[in-house]
């Protein structure tokens, strides 16, 4: 079996670079000036002293003949190749991602000037252009002085290697708003530098909608709400930090990726004795040497939560094409193909259905909804008019709000704190919401009806409308298809 490795991705000057993380020893702020050294070399600027280890520092814009720029360079990422030690000046960290070997392409440089980089790779969260840096041939530059490597070495979790010293731990640091979070990176499958959200079904009180990931749309999930501790300002420029459950994949939405740092164990404080939740999704407190604190995520039983696990089986499969159709065996359930008395017709077809509730479980292909947000608070609400709770100016349309329950019959008014509207484009780009009181799941269909004529009236969908079969053939449940769009154009007419 092929294990993927995990590599430290940074950028400098505007080039996306990574290193294995068993060579990344770890990241420290650049201080205000270099220490000067007595050796000349291309790219030297000088030194640093890290717990008296004196490093020599290079700049790699320098080193790859981009011209120097004074105003970045805000880290310096520490190198260790074997037992040899030298920092590479970065602007800024983007995390951890993983790659399988087969998707590292090889590369050569022609001329007398050594090549920096072995390989090249796609980073599967974006798409980005990442270079893998030969850290060998970096210390092996004329004049670039390195030092012994006499210090022990972090330990670094699932990387496969023999980790003789448990006295440091390497951890990813975040910051979420105000509150500083941190995890083992090896409990990190990857990070996405820069997440777009989309709204989902699953949206709720702890998850923001879902992140195109690897043919996948991955429930994104915020880390403060998860705590308790509040929610992460959404200011438009939110990271993703990627955990693998034993069932999929969430994504812990984060404000920034700060660093990747080797911490001694014993600072690591433990929790206060009260106050702070029973679920063991946070195992202490860090201090850094800059004085920053920052809450110990427990990797390890954030992995193994049922409630993430079961958001993480929910990732749904991106079908840009839409839905598919798959023709039944012809010996499947004999005899449910056929005409029935009524005219309906039972057809075979594999395609996605957004499940919820308008007083019972309803079912509608998902192609139909353009988008799902929850309630708007600054809706202009009607009263006395029926189904219609309410309009809402969104994607500079006046959009109204209409009670899905009511429509079809069913008495009551959703409760906006936990309604979701969902949204319906029209024939002529009108936009209708349609509320309902709550959201259930994203599921393939086995069959559906077709369409009765005495359904025209939405009021009698529920009680004679076509049905859908949601699930498996052996185990799936007979639910009302709601036609949406079909209702959009009623509502119009």
């Amino acid at each position: 079996m092929t294990t993927d490795a995990r590599y430290g991705v940074f950028h400098a000057g505007g080039v996306r670079v990574a290193l294995p993380l068993d060579e990344l020893r770890e990241v420290i702020m650049r201080p205000p000036a270099f220490s000067p050294l007595p050796a000349t070399a291309p790219g030297l600027l000088g030194a640093v002293n890290l717990r008296h280890v004196v490093i020599p520092v290079l700049d790699l814009r320098r080193l790859a003949g981009y011209a120097p720029d004074d105003d970045s360079g805000r880290v310096i990422v520490i190198v260790a190749r074997g037992d040899q030690l030298f920092g590479l000046l970065a602007d800024e960290i983007e995390g951890v991602t993983r790659i399988r070997p087969e998707s590292l392409l090889g590369v050569s440089v022609a001329g007398e000037r050594p090549a920096l980089f072995s390989h090249t790779f796609e980073r599967p969260e974006d798409g980005a252009v990442v270079s893998l840096l030969d850290a060998e041939a970096i210390s092996r530059l004329p004049g670039v002085p390195v030092v012994r490597d006499t210090g022990p070495r972090a330990s670094i979790a699932g990387l496969g290697g023999v980790d003789t010293d448990t006295s440091r731990r390497t951890v990813l640091l975040l910051r979420c708003g105000p509150v500083g979070l941190c995890i083992d990176v090896g409990h990190v499958h990857s990070v996405v530098p820069q997440l777009t959200l989309h709204s989902s079904p699953l949206d709720g009180s702890s998850v923001r909608g879902v992140v195109h990931l690897q043919g996948k749309a991955v429930p994104a999930v915020d880390p403060l709400k998860l705590l308790g501790l509040g929610a992460v300002p959404d200011d438009g420029n939110l990271r993703g930090v990627v955990l693998a459950t034993p069932r999929g994949l969430v994504v812990l939405t984060v404000s920034e990726i700060a660093d990747i740092a080797s911490v001694p164990v014993a600072d690591v404080l433990p929790l206060p004795p009260v106050g702070m939740r029973k679920d063991g999704f946070l195992a202490g407190v860090l201090r850094t040497g800059s004085g920053d604190q920052h809450l110990l995520l427990n990797g390890e039983a954030l992995r193994a939560d049922a409630e993430l696990d079961a958001l993480g089986s929910l990732g749904v499969p991106l079908d840009p094409a839409g839905a598919t159709t798959q023709r039944a065996p012809a010996n499947r359930n004999a005899g449910r193909d056929q005409d029935r008395p009524d005219g309906r017709q039972v057809v075979p077809s594999v395609r996605k259905f957004l499940t919820y509730s308008v007083g019972t479980e309803a079912a509608t292909p998902l192609s139909q909804i353009t988008e799902i947000v929850p309630y708007p608070e600054n809706a202009i609400a009607v009263d006395d008019a029926g189904a219609l709770l309410g309009i809402f100016a969104h994607r500079k349309l006046s959009v109204p709000l209409m009670s899905l329950p009511q429509l079809l019959g069913v008495p009551g008014i959703p409760d906006p704190r936990t309604a979701r509207v969902l949204l319906v484009d029209g024939p002529g780009g009108e936009l209708i919401g349609f509320v309902v009181p709550a959201l259930h799941a994203i599921e393939d269909s086995v069959w559906e009806e077709t369409a009765p004529k005495e359904t025209a009236d939405p009021g009698a969908l529920l009680q004679r409308g076509p049905l859908v079969k949601i699930g498996t053939e052996a185990h799936g449940r007979l639910l009302p298809h709601v036609d949406l769009t079909a209702m959009v154009v009623a509502e119009l007419v």
